[in-house]
């Protein structure tokens, strides 16, 4: 049987990227494409040393949320606002300062421009990153820099957000694997159990603009703040 979530995803990857476009776009999400990635936890770290995150099903409600009405969420709105500017430099600049504007502590801002500004450089083996005087400037956050990616390498608007959806869900659940711990194949099941949410998320981002973005994700906001006190430490947010 068919369900809802596998529909919308059959429906999202009817233009996906074929060949070369699709080879581009599995390194550009792969855990090994060098962006830091496995330094951070977005705040993770402090929920699963308060209990907050300690199993599968505490996990799957705390990325469910974030997608749903936090910062992930919030991440695909800025990265369909980046796939749809496309070539037009001045207007990524513009999404750019404004998802910087966005971001809830000084963790959440370094992890988001460290992340997307490393994306950048290593895309840039591709050649489709502007050149350096159009991004001159201005701090270039992961969503931003995923959305620009995507676009002028060949991604479909679908596509790119179910991509960038995952990549982050999963470095969530990598680090719950190894903060919790989680046995691997627990992570999976949270991977399983997400894709759902991550689906739907997805879609309805295509269908909103930067007005729509904003959270009530406190919690995960206030997990950010206080990691960056936490004593005992393995990520950098």
């Amino acid at each position: 049987m068919i369900t809802p979530a596998a529909i919308t995803i059959i429906h999202m990857t009817e233009h996906a990227p074929v060949g070369q476009d699709f080879l581009r776009l599995l390194s550009w999400v792969s855990p090994a494409f060098p962006t830091g990635g496995y330094a951070y936890s977005h705040g993770l770290e402090w929920a699963v040393e308060r209990g907050a995150v300690r199993d599968v099903e505490t996990l799957c409600a705390w990325i469910g949320a974030l997608l749903r009405h936090g910062s992930l969420g919030n991440d695909l709105i800025i990265m369909h606002a980046a796939w749809t500017a496309g070539a037009d430099d001045a207007r990524l600049r513009d999404i750019a300062r404004f998802a910087c504007a966005c971001a809830s502590s000084r963790e959440r801002y370094e992890e988001t421009v460290y992340q997307g500004e490393a994306f950048l450089r290593a895309a840039g083996v591709w050649d489709v990153v502007p050149p350096k005087a159009a991004m001159a400037g201005v701090r270039w956050p992961l969503p931003v820099a995923q959305g620009l990616v995507f676009r002028r390498g060949g991604v479909a608007c679908g596509q790119a957000m179910l991509s960038g959806g995952y990549a982050a869900v999963a470095a969530l659940v990598s680090a719950a694997v190894r903060l919790v711990p989680l046995g691997q194949t627990d992570g999976l099941r949270a991977l399983s159990r997400l894709e759902s949410v991550l689906a739907e998320t997805a879609r309805r981002a295509q269908d909103r603009t930067l007005e729509d973005v904003g959270g009530a994700c406190f919690g995960s906001d206030l997990a950010a703040m206080h990691h960056e006190t936490q004593e005992t430490r393995l990520f950098r947010t």
